[in-house]
């Protein structure tokens, strides 16, 4: 089985060439920079992707049932650098886990396609910048006193 970064970067090599007339946008992050650690849904096909400069979404269809999908995430996302934050079933029937690790985080939103023939798999992440400051640690500015 090919590695995944393998994988992924023969995706983004051949993703500008996959079915549209316009280039990528050149603000665009690097999927490594947003998803240095992509756990792909089995069985993963590409979708569709977009993205802003700060931001990717990528959607992928497996051919799994989608009970198996969300189960291999929540295994996924509660070992190793991965620590699983939220696990959300909606009304629905849309699963949506959010994880962290000492990188990017990443939203995942799993559905069964509407003729149950697989699952769809969105996965969302965003560049932190290095620089943030968290609310509220940030020194007060002085008061100067009047004389």
């Amino acid at each position: 089985m090919p590695s995944l970064r393998y994988v992924f970067s023969l995706f983004c090599v051949l993703l500008p060439a996959c079915g549209s007339d316009t280039a990528p946008p050149t603000k665009s992050p690097s999927t490594f920079t947003v998803f240095p650690n992509l756990p792909l849904p089995p069985g993963a096909k590409f979708v569709s992707r977009s993205g802003s400069s700060d931001a990717l979404q990528i959607t992928m269809f497996s051919p799994n049932e989608a009970t198996q999908v969300v189960e291999y995430y929540r295994d996924v996302l509660s070992k190793g650098q991965w620590r699983l934050i939220s696990d959300q079933k909606k009304p629905d029937g849309k699963v949506i886990l959010y994880a962290e690790q000492d990188g990017p985080p990443i939203w995942i939103s799993v559905w069964p396609t509407t003729d149950s023939a697989g699952t769809m798999v969105q996965l969302a992440g965003a560049v932190l910048a290095k620089d943030s400051v968290k609310a509220g640690t940030e020194p007060a500015p002085s008061a100067k006193s009047k004389s």
